[in-house]
C-alpha cells in the first residue's frame, strides 16, 4: 500500500497557519523595536533636559546684570530674535581671559604703551586690570517646523555678543555693534548698541515642549518675581524683582538689578519620525526647576 501524501487543502492550511504565526511573531519583533528606539528617545529627551537647564543656570550663575525682561535689551539688537524666536532670559556676564589662549599670552605678553595709544591704551590697561570683558547673552525658544533639520517641537537657542571679535583680542578688535555697558554713556540696564550687531547663535537643545493650551499660562511665578514669557509653561524663567532701590530713601524698591532668578525646562519626546508613532501628551517630561543665585553685585544696594 503506497504512503498517502498531504492533500491541497492540508498544505493551504498548513501555509496559512505558518504565515500567521511568523506574521505574529514580526510584528511582536517590530513593536518591541519601535517600543525600545521609543524609550531610548524618551531617556535621550530627559537627559537632554536636564543637561539644557544645567548649562542655563551655570550659564547665568555668571552674570553681572539680568533683565527683569528680555526686552529690555533685544530691542538693541540686530536680526535677532527673528519670527518665531521668543526670548526667555537676557543678562550681562563678566567672561574671564583664558591663559591658555595664544591671542591672550601675546596681548600679556607686550606692554599696552608699546602697542596702543589714546583710548585703545586705556583699554588695554583696564582689559589687564579686569582680567575678562563683559558678554550679552540672550536664550530664547523657537518653534521646529516640517521644514528644517530638527524632529522635536521646538529648540533653545542661545544669542552672544561678545566685546572682541574672535581671535581680535590682541588687536583690540570689537564686535560690530557692541558697546561697553560700564561706560559714561552707557549703563547695563540701559544699554544701547553701538551700531549693526551680528547674529551670533547656537542650538543648545532640541525636543523642547510647545506651551500647552490645557495648561495655566500666567501666574506660575511665586510672588514678588516677573515671569519671562508671561504666557509661557514650557520654557521661562522666574526673575526676582526688587533687588535695589533707585534711591537709598525710598522704601519702594525697583526692578532692574536682580540677584536671584529660577528657570523651568520641559522636554517632550515627541517627534515628527511618523514610524515612530506619536508620543503626544505622553511624551511630556516633568518640569524641571533650577534657582540661580546671581553673583555679581554692580548696581545693585545692600538692604536697609
Amino acid at each position: 500500500m503506497g504512503r498517502r501524501g498531504f492533500t491541497l487543502i492540508e498544505l493551504l492550511v498548513a501555509i496559512a497557519v505558518g504565515s500567521l504565526i511568523v506574521g505574529t511573531m514580526l510584528f511582536l519583533v517590530v513593536e518591541l523595536l519601535r517600543i525600545n528606539r521609543r524609550e531610548e528617545i524618551l531617556t535621550q529627551t530627559q537627559q537632554d533636559m536636564r543637561r539644557a537647564i544645567d548649562y542655563i543656570t551655570r550659564d547665568a550663575g555668571e552674570a553681572v546684570f539680568i533683565y527683569s525682561t528680555p526686552a529690555e535689551v533685544v530691542g538693541q539688537l540686530n536680526d535677532f530674535p527673528r519670527a518665531g524666536e521668543v526670548p526667555v532670559l537676557a543678562f550681562w556676564r563678566l567672561d574671564p581671559l583664558d591663559p591658555t589662549n595664544a591671542n591672550v599670552r601675546t596681548f600679556f605678553n607686550t606692554a599696552c604703551s608699546a602697542t596702543f595709544t589714546g583710548a585703545r591704551l586705556n583699554e588695554c590697561n583696564t582689559l589687564r586690570l579686569r582680567q575678562g570683558y563683559y558678554t550679552l547673552v540672550v536664550y530664547a525658544q523657537q518653534q521646529n517646523t516640517g521644514n528644517d533639520i530638527w524632529g522635536g517641537r521646538s529648540r533653545i537657542i542661545r544669542y552672544e555678543l561678545p566685546k572682541y571679535t574672535a581671535g581680535g583680542l590682541a588687536n583690540l578688535n570689537i564686535t560690530p555693534g557692541y558697546a561697553e555697558p560700564t561706560g559714561t554713556t552707557n549703563n547695563f540696564a540701559n544699554w544701547t548698541s553701538a551700531g549693526n550687531t551680528p547674529r551670533n547663535i547656537s542650538v543648545l537643545t532640541d525636543f523642547v515642549d510647545n506651551t500647552d493650551a490645557n495648561q495655566a499660562t500666567t501666574g506660575l511665578c511665586p510672588d514678588g518675581y516677573l515671569q519671562t514669557p508671561a504666557n509661557a509653561n514650557n520654557f521661562y524663567a522666574c526673575v526676582l524683582e526688587g533687588t535695589t532701590r533707585a534711591n537709598p530713601n525710598d522704601a519702594a524698591l525697583t526692578t532692574g538689578s536682580n540677584q536671584t532668578l529660577i528657570v523651568f525646562l520641559r522636554g517632550n519626546a515627541d517627534t515628527q519620525n511618523s514610524a515612530l508613532g506619536s508620543f503626544s501628551q505622553a511624551g511630556a517630561l516633568p518640569t524641571l526647576r533650577s534657582e540661580v543665585l546671581i553673583r555679581g553685585v554692580l548696581d545693585k544696594q545692600p538692604g536697609l
